[in-house]
């Protein structure tokens, strides 16, 4: 279905001051103009955030009580616990405390669940934690909500301090403290840290808590260089908004996984193709972050941990081969899965696919989920049933708040959670058929209007040369409420006809307009192959424009994200003149 005209800002006469004030291209300016970086301090800020700039972690109510807990556990030699999440925002953050703790002579023990166990504090993690003898656990990106299971453990003596990042206000479990900005009383300025965000802001309020002899030595150098690659690596898999201070730790993040000497990213990088080159936000999300989720997926995710813990780059090697090999497994069943599920969700005509069944493989729900929720623009849930209970994943794409519409109908699930378009359930056999006629009630209701696509403004073909182009990389990392700048051109033409890659998914064209000749690749534009082969133009390109890295597509390539035909080539543009 075809979009509105895209929405753009209008021109803004202060463009051109600003870019000579900050000797940068007007095509940057018009960008940060647009986001609200009208000023040259506030631009120079963003360009180069710093790490000091973060908030104080004592702004979480709770920072000082778990601190104090923390250091009298190191006082007495206790073991401490981290109860970790099985996805990689849960990994690196486990990662990371665990080695705070080594560096400040503490005992610590990574635990995290297998799958099967279910999402946060389960049976077997209370099991685990009374067994082993633990007087204090850390949790890392769960436990907000665990209710029922750190009441237990607080009744046997046992101190939980969360660092979560999910859950709601309701049924906050009563743990001895809770690190979780997004609940309405955490204290802590910025709601929007990933679960591995908030476990180093624990961390940062510890290591200040120490002398400044220790925040001043090689080691603790070290570590921060270390802990921005976890918090890095969890937050854009996670897809948090790379905004405020998740921005600024993955802007050092990327950096200094590109430098790191720890023998476990190392072999990461090594395992993923990404040595000896700089690492982008795609590469942790399309290559890393299938790596190290994939033990959690199809084996352990201790086995990630293991990974990134490795004391050299022998066990490292080897600890990345158990990776690949799981990381190959789960394709295999991914695609397998894949298959049956597309035809199910064929034959289903509501507003949304809600799809169980007893033989699925639920390490790969989650990824089958967001191919089905793609393509078929609806929320998808996909439930696995080990006897009498399921449980699932869901994805969504089309603007319907996805935890917000799981509460809706919580009458018939056992626990849920998650964020606006990933979330998981679980939910009782004998209950399943009743949550999903409500679910399809709920989605009915919700389905939003479609929005004219948003843009930073209008550029011509003639703005986008490859300088300029990696000026404006300069406004990354891009990501998740960040995204990559989108630019809008009219009158534009299509020249010869189009192709499509192997899949069928994406359209390649070539486009002309104020006189020059660009290489285009439609995201997803496939469907639409017919049309743009018959329609010339003139048309209105929604693009982001990428340095190309392949030489037969020029140095410029424009990645259009939405093609609307112009009504009337002799009358006004739907979005003004262009510049």
């Amino acid at each position: 279905m075809q979009r509105a005209a895209p929405k753009t800002p209008q021109p803004d006469p202060r463009e051109r001051a600003l870019a000579h004030t900050l000797g940068l291209p007007n095509l940057v300016v018009r960008v940060l103009l647009a986001r609200g970086y009208d000023d040259p301090e506030r631009v120079r800020t963003f360009l180069r955030p710093d790490l000091t700039s973060l908030h104080d972690p004592f702004a979480f109510h709770d920072m000082q009580k778990a601190v104090d807990r923390i250091r009298l556990a190191l006082r007495l030699g206790e073991p401490i616990l981290i109860h970790g999440d099985y996805d990689v925002d849960g990994i690196s953050g486990t990662v990371l405390l665990h080695k705070f703790f080594s560096l400040i002579h503490g005992s610590s023990k990574p635990y995290i669940p297998a799958r099967a166990d279910g999402y946060s504090f389960s049976k077997a993690s209370v099991e685990a934690i009374l067994t082993g003898g633990f007087k204090l656990v850390i949790s890392v990106d769960n436990g907000t909500n665990a209710v029922e299971s750190i009441a237990a453990l607080q009744a046997a003596g046992v101190d939980v301090i969360i660092t979560d990042h999910h859950g709601t206000n309701e049924n906050v479990a009563q743990a001895f403290a809770v690190l979780n900005p997004r609940l309405p009383n955490a204290g802590y300025p910025d709601r929007n840290l990933a679960g591995c965000g908030v476990a180093f802001r624990l961390a940062a309020a510890l290591a200040s808590s120490f002398s400044g002899s220790m925040l001043q030595s090689p080691e603790f150098s070290e570590f921060l260089a270390d802990a921005m690659t976890y918090v890095a690596l969890g937050t854009v898999a996670d897809v948090a908004p790379l905004c405020g201070e998740n921005r600024t730790m993955v802007f050092h993040g990327l950096r200094a996984l590109a430098q790191s000497r720890n023998p476990g990213i190392r072999a990461l990088l090594d395992s993923a193709g990404l040595s000896h080159r700089g690492i982008e936000v795609e590469d942790i999300a399309f290559r890393i972050a299938p790596l190290l989720n994939a033990a959690g997926r199809v084996g352990h995710a201790l086995e990630a941990v293991s990974l990134l813990c490795a004391p050299g780059y022998s066990e490292a090697q080897t600890a990345a081969k158990v990776l690949e090999v799981h990381n190959e497994e789960r394709r295999r069943v991914e695609r397998a899965l894949q298959d049956e599920i597309m035809l199910l969700a064929s034959k289903e005509t509501g507003p949304a696919i809600v799809l169980g069944g007893d033989t699925w493989h639920p390490g790969v729900l989650g990824i089958v989920a967001a191919r089905v929720a793609e393509n078929t623009g609806k929320p998808a849930l996909l439930v696995s049933f080990r006897g009498p209970v399921g449980r699932g994943s869901g994805r969504c794409t089309s603007g319907i708040h996805l935890r917000n519409a799981l509460a809706a109908c919580s009458e018939f699930l056992i626990a849920h959670g998650g964020h606006a378009a990933a979330a998981g359930l679980e939910v009782q056999r004998d209950r399943f058929a009743g949550f999903c006629e409500r679910f399809q009630e709920v989605c009915r209701t919700a389905v939003p209007e479609a929005d004219p696509l948003p843009v930073d403004g209008i550029a011509t073909f003639g703005e986008l040369d490859p300088h300029t182009i990696r000026r404006l990389d300069m406004l990354g990392p891009f990501g998740m409420g960040h995204r990559r700048p989108r630019f809008a051109t009219t009158g534009v033409r299509t020249i010869g006809n189009p192709l499509t890659d192997v899949r069928g998914q994406d359209l390649r064209l070539r486009v002309t307009a104020d006189g020059q000749i660009m290489p285009a690749r439609v995201v997803r534009g496939g469907v639409r192959f017919e049309e743009v082969r018959d329609q010339k133009g003139p048309w209105t390109l929604v693009y982001s424009p990428r340095l190309s890295r392949h030489s037969e597509d020029g140095p410029v390539l424009l990645e259009v994200h939405d093609m609307v035909r112009d009504p009337d080539p002799t009358g006004p543009s739907p979005i003004g003149a262009p510049r």
